[in-house]
């Protein structure tokens, strides 16, 4: 348990720019133990901007500035050639024959949340970070990736609760159950009727 002073402590050094894993480090405690102190003293999660906002004093800027004085910028003078990347405006977003509804953006948020990272480690933990399917396991010579992979489909859990916030997310047990979670390596997943390819292919 965490005193007063040491609570307020961290949310002091979490509002000062730095990120989870910094106070984490700061701490020596868990990105978790530091959202959960986050959480239960109402202090919002920020964006990455609004970190790097508090990090870079008037200081910070001056002495930036001064450090790149009299320095041209690499760029100057160069002609950046962008005529291989074809732009479709008539194809993008809602126009998109893979548009969703905006649940990309969703989804990453979700797959960038705490909650989720913590249910991924819990996945492999349980299933020693070896595939459940051909028993390959991260190891010197054979760097396997390894994905945590949603039985229901995470896209089916997120339908079904008609989930469209990332705080619909965060408290939905579905979202969150191990049991409704398996360790596979990336080979092995890319097969399943599941993964992200796959599911557009047979929807």
């Amino acid at each position: 348990m965490f005193s007063d002073i040491e609570k307020r402590e961290i949310i002091e050094c979490y509002q000062k720019g730095n990120s989870l894993a910094e106070v984490g480090d700061m701490f020596n405690i868990t990105i978790g133990a530091v959202h959960y102190i986050l959480k239960k003293n109402n202090i919002d999660r920020r964006k990455l901007s609004d970190a790097n906002t508090a990090k870079w004093t008037e200081e910070k800027r001056k002495a930036q500035s001064e450090k790149r004085k009299g320095i041209a910028s690499s760029a100057l003078g160069k002609t950046w050639q962008l005529k291989h990347i074809k732009k479709y405006p008539t194809r993008a977003g809602e126009k998109s024959h893979l548009w969703k509804g905006g649940k990309t953006k969703l989804s990453s948020k979700i797959r960038n949340s705490v909650e989720y990272k913590i249910w991924r480690k819990q996945v492999f933990e349980r299933d020693n970070y070896s595939c459940v399917e051909c028993g390959r396991k991260r190891k010197k010579g054979d760097r396997v990736i390894i994905d945590a992979d949603h039985i229901s489909p995470f896209s089916k859990i997120l339908d079904d609760f008609n989930i469209t916030f990332i705080e619909e997310a965060v408290s939905c047990e579905k979202l969150w159950d191990i049991e409704n979670g398996r360790t596979l390596c990336r080979e092995c997943h890319k097969k399943t009727d599941t993964y992200g390819v796959n599911l557009i292919k047979n929807a």
